[in-house]
């Protein structure tokens, strides 16, 4: 019988993920912030805080002896605010989650696995790095591409990066409610773009994938005997992707009109 340990089990993808893996038998390990409690036999919950160590210490207790086929990381917070205006504190903290927090879970995870072991990571469409005003979460989704491929190398451990694009979950209002007081940081020159930035993310949450969508792939990767080192979900992850082939200056024209012409769209 197989063992999945996901992390950050509450995400609406993990969520659809969990429901497939119990349904072809596997046994899962749902870590979240908080307890949660499952009748069935094959679903275990535990907690786990990635950026608190007390949590992790506490978390080492409940997973004695289990060895993971697969572990798959949802842990994720998306800070939005101009570079120019950036409070450091909100970088460290976007860091903290999607950056020093993949660290820890590999330090912790890694005497659980095994040469057929995967790791999964949710990285996003944002890791090509072509989004102003979210910078944080790309340049964190970006640097932990950058370590799981060398967590890779250098223990033979399967390691795959899930990219999607605009998914319709939670995470939209999660990231709209704590980035509340960023907000103030599009004020004069950014307020216009501040305005869209926040009607395109609340309607976000109604286009776009389907959680299952996303988990489809997953559990894919979760299977195959030689997976992808990175999967691309979604048309516009995929067009996303095309911008590593353009050159910088030509790219950033096309970003700018771009932007300009959605938020003249959304003004009429």
């Amino acid at each position: 019988m197989k063992n999945v340990l996901l992390v950050g089990a509450n995400s609406d993808i993990a969520k659809s993920l969990i429901t497939i893996l119990l349904d072809r038998g596997f046994n899962v390990y749902a870590a979240c912030r908080k307890e949660f409690f499952s009748e069935n036999s094959k679903l275990v919950y535990v907690v786990l805080d990635i950026c608190d160590e007390n949590s992790i210490e506490r978390f080492l207790d409940k997973i004695k002896d289990i060895k993971f086929d697969a572990v798959v990381n949802f842990a994720g917070v998306a800070i939005t605010s101009p570079v120019e205006c950036m409070n450091i504190n909100d970088l460290k903290y976007q860091f903290d989650v999607s950056v020093f927090g993949l660290v820890r879970l590999l330090k912790l995870i890694s005497p659980y696995l095994d040469k057929n072991s995967k790791v999964i990571n949710l990285s996003s469409m944002a890791s090509f790095g072509v989004f102003p005003f979210i910078s944080p979460y790309c340049a964190a989704k970006a640097a932990g591409d950058i370590l799981l491929n060398a967590f890779e190398i250098e223990t033979g451990i399967k390691c795959v990066s899930i990219k999607p694009g605009v998914v319709r979950t939670k995470f939209w209002q999660y990231c709209i409610d704590i980035n509340k007081d960023n907000f103030n940081n599009f004020e004069g020159k950014y307020k216009e773009i501040g305005n869209f930035l926040l009607n395109n993310a609340k309607a976000n949450s109604k286009k776009g994938l389907f959680p299952n969508d996303v988990a489809r792939v997953i559990f894919k990767a979760i299977c195959a005997k030689r997976p992808s080192s990175s999967y691309i979900v979604g048309k516009d992850a995929k067009f996303a992707s095309l911008s590593r082939f353009i050159p910088k200056n030509i790219l950033n024209k096309i970003i700018r009109y771009t932007l300009n012409k959605r938020m003249k769209a959304r003004k009429n």
